[in-house]
């Protein structure tokens, strides 16, 4: 009789433990509280490099930073993208980096509804990734690549497997409005940066300015 009850008991407390981490963890993002300074350095860094002007603008940031700090890199592309590959491969002058690529998640004109499947097949192969690499930091800019990335890199948060902080920047082009990834990762990205001041000013605490968000 005991463990009949211990077994209906078990998963209703682990079931109710984690909902409520959740929750925490959601409302520790919403309100803003969660302070990046405590981030152990070296950092183990995953960056998720878009394409085009999403590729520029990460590697523009990475130029910025004090790599020492942030090592080692796993830089994350789209299994499509050959030209971020070359620029990452170009750029990246430090030691003690790599490059890993998943599967798309959206391409370009594909439908939402398609592009639901792309994403969670895109998540299912990011998984090992994450695991295997653990990161302290997940840098990301604007495509759609890095919302399966940030999704697992939360999820293996939320079960205590590695305690991941994630960074969106916002892409430069992205003046009044948040982008769909943007408002996506509103709800789990630990610090949103974000590069026009008018977007600082309507969204207010949840975003910082770049300068601010870089400084802090």
């Amino acid at each position: 009789m005991l463990f009949f009850i211990l077994w209906l008991l078990i998963p209703t407390i682990f079931s109710a433990y984690f909902s409520a981490r959740l929750i925490y963890l959601i409302m520790q993002c919403l309100i803003g509280n969660r302070s990046l300074k405590t981030l152990r350095h070296p950092a183990r860094t995953l960056i998720v490099i878009g394409s085009g002007g999403h590729t520029a603008e990460m590697l523009r940031l990475m130029n910025k930073m004090n790599k020492k700090k942030f090592t080692p890199r796993l830089y994350l592309l789209a299994n499509t993208d050959t030209t971020s590959q070359i620029r990452v491969e170009n750029e990246e002058c430090g030691i003690d980096w790599s490059i890993v690529k998943i599967p798309r998640s959206r391409y370009v004109n594909q439908s939402y509804l398609t592009s639901i499947f792309s994403t969670i097949y895109s998540i299912f192969m990011t998984v090992p990734v994450v695991i295997s690499f653990k990161p302290d930091l997940v840098l990301c800019n604007g495509p759609g690549t890095c919302v399966p990335v940030c999704f697992v890199a939360f999820l293996v948060k939320l079960f205590h497997y590695v305690d991941t902080s994630i960074i969106f920047v916002e892409s430069i082009c992205r003046v009044n409005t948040l982008s769909l990834t943007g408002k996506i990762m509103y709800f789990f990205a630990d610090l949103i940066i974000v590069q026009w001041y008018e977007l600082k000013q309507k969204y207010g605490m949840r975003v910082k300015y770049l300068d601010e968000g870089l400084s802090s």
